[in-house]
């Protein structure tokens, strides 16, 4: 077993390699947790969002129509616009 001194204190490098290990562990079980609570969000999310599909599809086709008609003109009028010094050229 080695032990190291530094700053007046002694220091077992098993332990603490045992320690580091522990915490390294319990940090992956947390995020194990932590990824199937998020699994189970986001399957309740989307069987929220089928059933508000079925239950009125052209309401939804309408607005999905109309978000994407509006990002379209955005789209258009950012790229495809002329610049104020083309304009002035003209």
């Amino acid at each position: 077993m080695r032990q190291k001194t530094g700053n007046g204190h002694n220091v077992d490098l098993e332990t603490f390699l045992e320690d580091i290990k522990t915490v390294v562990r319990d940090g992956q079980e947390l995020l194990k947790v932590g990824a199937g609570q998020m699994k189970n969000k986001a399957l309740y999310a989307s069987r929220t969002t089928d059933k508000a599909i079925r239950k009125s599809p052209y309401q939804t086709i309408g607005i999905v129509f109309g978000v994407g008609l509006i990002l379209g003109l955005l789209a258009a009028s950012s790229f495809g616009g002329r610049s104020s010094e083309e304009e002035e050229q003209m």
